[in-house]
């Protein structure tokens, strides 16, 4: 996928965002580079968001691109100020697929079809809008099989734990509740990693959430963005906002206790 798949989030970001967008080495006008694993990606997001000398950014990264974010995170911190990971991951489960090992036998343009055919059922959910499909497929028909290739590679090979386990930084966690790449559940557990991480799930929507679900993740991200600059709330605050309610219960339960000795009338 490209920096064209975020079509839906670049024309409208929603509040004063400025939205960069980038394709990764071997993706859209991006020429290959040697490395294609996780943490190769992470050190060219790293040139990337240097060579732009704004400053930390909220980092945003889609399947893939999530886990390549958190990696990001880990080894640069300086240049995270926050994370939304959007059906991401840190590992994905060990599946024995024989129909996938079947289709490596076809031949070339018979296995391409078939491979198109199966990823569409895998990425969308049942009812997903007309044009979050066609620009998605339009996306991986035009993407290089090489890259293709090396990106199932580094998905496979890739374990993110002790990385998003050891972060510091706010994040957002965003997935569809009918994601059949990376579930719900691998959600749950990649929010549960990260602490002080939120976890937002939209209803109906596949893996393709930012295609599928595009106002709901403009929203969501406008507003992560600007919890970012409120100013923390202060536990004595709150406390203080407390304390009149808690005061008022004494003092009722009080003139109750002296009424009931006749000392006072309420």
């Amino acid at each position: 996928m490209s920096a064209h798949s975020w079509v839906r989030q670049l024309q409208d970001p929603g509040g004063a965002l400025r939205l960069v967008a980038l394709d990764l080495p071997g993706h859209g006008e991006s020429n290959p580079a040697p490395g294609t694993s996780v943490d190769d990606y992470a050190a060219t997001v790293a040139d990337f968001v240097d060579a732009l000398e704004t400053g930390p950014a909220v980092i945003v990264g889609h399947s893939l691109g999530g886990s390549i974010a958190i990696a990001l995170a880990a080894r640069r911190p300086d240049l995270v100020r926050g994370l939304v990971l959007i059906a991401s991951c840190v590992k994905l489960p060990l599946v024995d697929s024989v129909g996938e090992r079947l289709v490596a036998y076809l031949p070339g343009p018979l296995r391409r079809l078939v491979f198109f055919s199966m990823v569409k059922k895998v990425l969308f959910a049942p009812g997903a809008p007309v044009d979050a499909v066609t620009i998605t497929m339009q996306e991986l028909r035009s993407c290089r099989p090489e890259t293709i290739v090396n990106d199932v590679r580094a998905a496979r090979a890739m374990d993110l734990t002790e990385q998003a386990s050891g972060l510091e930084v706010a994040t957002l966690v965003l997935a569809g509740s009918h994601d059949r790449l990376t579930t719900p559940a691998l959600a749950e557990r990649l929010s549960a990693l990260i602490r002080g991480s939120r976890l937002r799930i939209v209803d109906g929507a596949g893996h393709m959430v930012p295609l599928e679900a595009p106002q709901w993740v403009n929203r969501e991200i406008a507003a992560f963005v600007e919890s970012l600059d409120a100013p923390p709330r202060s536990p004595a605050a709150g406390a203080a906002r407390k304390r009149p309610l808690l005061r008022h219960v004494l003092d009722r339960l009080a003139r109750i206790a002296r009424r009931r000795s006749g000392s006072m009338p309420l």
